[in-house]
């Protein structure tokens, strides 16, 4: 099997996500993170990569190597389901605060959770993704230090691609407690490199996310803005989603066109999402490692309609379960009925299959001389055995078509 030895190793052969981390660890004097032709952010060496430097990415890059939920992080009170992992407690639950439940792509939780931890002064900022005020159908990472910033900086499902890691040095530099909102590859990187820099426990006390169905290359919200004869430098307005749930794909321009397609017209149909090839080999796109991870409540998977806003809850460490309980208590988040696991699988059953099909993904590549990603604690091969060996092959060839397509 190829091994990776560079960090073009790990962009040619699809591993990267964007997420920042390489850049985080050596500056942007020597990677820069940048978009390419396809769409997709991917790291630029600027100057020649140290084997050091290069060693220390490689012990975080979620494109290397990802794991589940720390061992210290399951006590006894700990659930386990063998697709989602483990857990202490699963709900519907959604922000208080009717304009961020509006606002957000469901029921705000994220948002609600990241209010309060500001407002309760248990962080002082915290690190997420939102929209770029000069360009909004591209993403930034940013601090929010409060409601204002929080709620203006566009951060309601940002489905393009991000790099919400780029800034995460910078924030241990500051020496300050913070929380982080982003995707389950940007966590992982986060525990892998706790066990690198004591800085990362100390100074990142709550690692929240969402349920992933991956994200579009930046060539699909080109398509959307062009089919209606808009440029990128005209647009006043970006949104995936929001203004009610799902709510619209939504643009608006300086002249004051407006523009917008529902949900499931845009999103409806998986073969158009035009996601990268790592979202396609994700051996955790479920927010194992995270302290909460918020998702869709759809039965079946997808919208009928609009609604209120909700959100499912997926509580995995005691500090999570503490930080619900709080933010109930002082009235930023209501919860509402318990869910069982069944519920949660039927509201993912693209998670399901995901997470079923992912090791015979990953023998595809192997089997194509491919490196791909090293896994600890995802049980994906226990899933693998209990498949269907039909499955498995048609997984596994699956993935050997698309491989000259990365």
């Amino acid at each position: 099997m190829s091994e990776i030895n560079s960090l073009s190793d790990i962009t040619k052969n699809g591993l990267c996500i964007g997420c920042g981390i390489c850049e985080s660890i050596v500056g942007r004097e020597t990677i820069k993170i940048s978009m390419t032709k396809k769409g997709r952010l991917e790291p630029q060496e600027i100057s020649p990569l140290s084997n050091e430097n290069l060693n220390k990415i490689k012990k975080v890059c979620p494109g290397v190597l990802v794991e589940g939920l720390p061992k210290n992080e399951i006590n006894k009170n700990s659930k386990f389901d063998l697709i989602w992992g483990y857990y202490h407690s699963l709900f519907y639950s959604w922000s208080t605060d009717s304009k961020i439940r509006f606002q957000s792509s469901t029921g705000g939780l994220l948002n609600g959770l990241s209010l309060y931890l500001l407002e309760s002064k248990k962080v002082n900022f915290i690190l997420h993704t939102g929209t770029d005020p000069q360009k909004p159908m591209r993403s930034i990472s940013k601090y929010s230090h409060n409601k204002n910033e929080l709620l203006s900086s566009g951060s309601c499902s940002r489905y393009g691609p991000a790099s919400p890691l780029d800034k995460f040095h910078e924030a241990l530099d500051l020496n300050q407690p913070f929380a982080f909102v982003g995707k389950p590859c940007d966590i992982s990187a986060i525990r892998q490199l706790s066990k690198i820099d004591g800085r990362v426990n100390e100074s990142c006390k709550y690692l929240l996310t969402l349920v992933c169905g991956g994200f579009g290359e930046f060539t699909k919200s080109q398509d959307f803005i062009e089919s209606f004869n808009v440029k990128e430098e005209n647009l006043e307005i970006f949104r995936y989603r929001g203004n009610g749930n799902p709510g619209k794909m939504y643009i608006k321009t300086d002249t004051g066109e407006e523009y917008d397609k529902d949900y499931n017209s845009f999103w409806g149909e998986e073969s158009t999402w035009r996601v990268p090839f790592r979202c396609k080999i994700c051996p955790d796109a479920i927010g194992e490692s995270a302290d909460v991870a918020a998702l869709d409540t759809w039965p079946g998977g997808s919208p009928i309609g609009e609604d209120e806003g909700f959100n499912a809850a997926i509580v995995r460490t005691q500090r999570g379960l503490e930080l619900l309980n709080n933010a109930i208590d002082a009235g930023y988040i209501k919860k509402g009925n318990s869910l069982s696991i069944e519920e949660i699988s039927d509201f993912q059953p693209h998670q399901v299959k995901k997470k079923q099909a992912v090791f015979a993904r990953h023998q595809g590549m192997k089997k194509n001389n491919l490196p791909t990603i090293e896994t600890t604690g995802l049980r994906i091969k226990e899933l693998y055995d209990l498949n269907d060996k039909e499955f498995n092959i048609k997984e596994e060839e699956g993935i050997s078509k698309r491989v000259d397509k990365i």
